[in-house]
């Protein structure tokens, strides 16, 4: 893989293969043309993407020919770097990132796919593969099913017993993320958390990558300090930061009491912690959600997170996840008018463990990922799906 940030990849960083005689290896793969329209080029094509996704992750890069031995035969290291000729790069990447989608099941999320300009033929495509923490992920092509993976001598398939290991290994990881959930949860709701918060209702949002489980994953905080409205609270007014031992933290003070009122824990690890305990406060209407205003502060809060997220380096995919607590017995205001509101269900339990959702582009809008969230919340207050959504599938702040 290419030591650079995927979006600034120059033409210098591609020569430097070449001058360097960086060779393929596990994480890294040269092909001197894109695969064509045959049946042969796609399922190769899908192999490599899928072996990558299946391994450590890695790059693929169109354009490049590699030296070959006496047997006239490509010896992995590269020649030289003309780029692709004649070619229409956007066409082309839609039509790879068309049959990636197709191909491969599950769908391996954040792979990424862009043009380096420069080249004397035309432009090199450069294709960046996570390791893949849903894997293992198959090639399904044409009624034939194969599972792959890499070493650094290239692909292969994997028998049986590989991938009976690498099934074992994704149960393990939906097992770790829950207990990852549940030992946040605990220390929330009996009030060990970075911040002392009041027993009351309270919101809980989690964003939680992946590559948590990976002891040795950090990303860098620095970022935050030239820029704390990075990482601020769900109610994000009047709030301080600091770092502590987990990361770094911002939180809400109340003006009245000094008190906290909610913060934002940003782990080393990548995931986020945002809890908010005055959300649902309306002290007019005791029991009372204002759906309109709660939603719209998760909407602001996600979207913010994820933001910040991406300009972290916080690898693909996020689990989000939302919580709330103390909520038994309060029911949902489905529009403003809270006057002319008579509940006729009440939400039923302490612990709202909404669904959690998967966000694999950071270019998805925060209120197509959290549809499901808002549905189920509207779901355990009694009624069939949350009304805030136009015909497009958007949020809207007009109840209908």
């Amino acid at each position: 893989m290419i030591p650079r940030d995927f979006d600034v990849i120059s033409k210098a960083d591609i020569d430097a293969l070449v001058v360097n005689v960086v060779a393929e290896g596990r994480a890294l793969e040269y092909k001197q043309k894109l695969p064509d329209g045959t049946d042969d080029d796609k399922r190769e094509f899908l192999a490599d993407v899928s072996s990558i996704a299946n391994a450590a992750g890695g790059d693929l890069i169109y354009g490049v020919t590699e030296k070959r031995d006496a047997y006239g035969k490509p010896t992995g290291t590269p020649e030289r770097v003309d780029g692709l000729a004649g070619i229409n790069a956007d066409a082309e990447i839609r039509r790879l990132d068309e049959i990636i989608r197709a191909g491969i099941e599950p769908r391996i999320p954040g792979y990424r796919i862009r043009a380096v300009d420069g080249f004397s033929a035309g432009s090199v495509l450069l294709i960046r593969i996570p390791k893949s923490w849903t894997a293992p992920h198959m090639v399904v092509f044409k009624n034939n099913s194969r599972f792959f993976s890499r070493t650094s001598a290239g692909k292969y398939q994997l028998d049986v017993s590989e991938i009976r290991s690498a099934f074992t290994a994704t149960g393990d990881l939906r097992s770790k993320i829950t207990a990852f959930r549940t030992e946040r949860l605990g220390k929330i709701i009996s009030n060990e958390g970075p911040v002392s918060l009041p027993v009351t209702p309270k919101l809980i949002l989690h964003l939680v990558p992946l590559t948590i489980l990976d002891p040795v994953s950090q990303i860098d905080l620095k970022p935050l300090e030239s820029d704390p409205n990075l990482a601020a609270p769900i109610q994000n007014t009047s709030y301080n930061n600091r770092h502590n031992l987990d990361g770094f933290l911002s939180y809400n003070l109340s003006r009245s009491s000094g008190d906290g009122t909610g913060y934002c824990q940003v782990f080393r690890s990548g995931a986020f912690e945002a809890v908010d305990a005055d959300l649902f406060d309306q002290s007019n209407y005791p029991k009372l959600i204002a759906s309109t205003y709660v939603e719209q502060k998760i909407l602001h809060a996600t979207a913010r997170l994820f933001k910040t997220a991406q300009k972290l380096g916080v690898p693909l995919p996020l689990i989000v996840m939302v919580t709330t607590s103390n909520l038994k017995g309060y029911a949902l205001a489905t529009s403003s008018a809270y006057q002319n509101f008579r509940p006729m269900h009440t939400i039923d339990r302490d612990v709202l463990l909404l669904p959690d959702v998967l966000l694999e582009d950071f270019s998805m809008p925060a209120d197509v990922i959290l549809k499901p969230i808002f549905d189920a919340f509207w779901q355990a207050a009694g009624m069939s799906c949350c009304d805030h959504y136009d015909v497009q599938g958007h949020w809207t702040n007009a109840a209908r």
